[in-house]
C-alpha cells in the first residue's frame, strides 16, 4: 500500500520536476558580477547583477534633457574604467521615482537599451539613467532583465564575456 502511494506521488510530481529541469537548462547562468555590452554602440563595462532591484540602472555624468520634435531626449556621458567617456543621446520613454532607504526620493529619467551578458542578448531593455559615482560598479542589471532568462549564481564574478551575435 505504501509502495502503491509513493509510486503515485512520483507519477504525479513527474511532469513538475520535468518542467523545473527544462526551465533550469533554457536559463543562462550567469555570474554577481558581469560584464555588459550595450549596443549597437558596441562598449562595455562591469555590472553588479542585483536580484533585489526591480530594474537596471546606469551611472551617468552631465544628464542635459532636451526636445528633438515633439519627444522629449537627454544627452548624457558615461565614464569608463579608462577614465575615457561616451555621450550617448536617446529618447526618454519615461520618468522613474525611486524611493531610497533614509534619502529623499529621486526622479529619474528611463531609456531603452540593446544589452548582451555573456550570450544572453535583450532589445530595448529599460534602463534608469542615476548618478552612481559612490558604487564600485557603473551599471546595475536588475530583474526585469533577468526574468525569464537568466540564474544568478553568487560564486561567480566575470564568468564570460558578452558575445552575441546580433544582426
Amino acid at each position: 500500500m505504501l509502495q502503491t502511494i509513493m509510486g503515485l506521488a512520483l507519477i504525479w510530481c513527474m511532469p513538475i520536476l520535468a518542467s523545473n529541469a527544462n526551465d533550469t537548462q533554457e536559463k543562462h547562468i550567469i555570474g554577481w558580477i558581469e560584464k555588459v555590452e550595450i549596443l549597437p554602440e558596441i562598449f562595455s563595462l562591469s555590472a553588479k547583477i542585483d536580484t533585489g532591484a526591480d530594474h537596471s540602472s546606469l551611472n551617468v555624468i552631465n544628464p542635459t534633457e532636451f526636445m528633438k520634435g515633439q519627444e522629449k531626449w537627454i544627452r548624457f556621458s558615461i565614464a569608463f574604467e579608462e577614465e575615457e567617456t561616451v555621450t550617448l543621446e536617446r529618447p526618454i520613454m519615461r520618468f522613474a521615482r525611486i524611493k531610497r532607504k533614509g534619502a529623499p526620493g529621486q526622479r529619474r529619467a528611463v531609456v531603452l537599451f540593446n544589452l548582451c551578458v555573456g550570450t544572453l542578448y535583450k532589445k530595448n531593455v529599460p534602463v534608469n539613467l542615476a548618478n552612481r559615482t559612490g558604487f564600485k560598479y557603473p551599471m546595475l542589471i536588475g530583474r526585469s532583465f533577468l526574468k525569464g532568462s537568466a540564474i544568478v549564481d553568487s560564486s561567480l564574478t566575470l564568468s564570460q564575456s558578452p558575445s552575441c551575435m546580433v544582426h
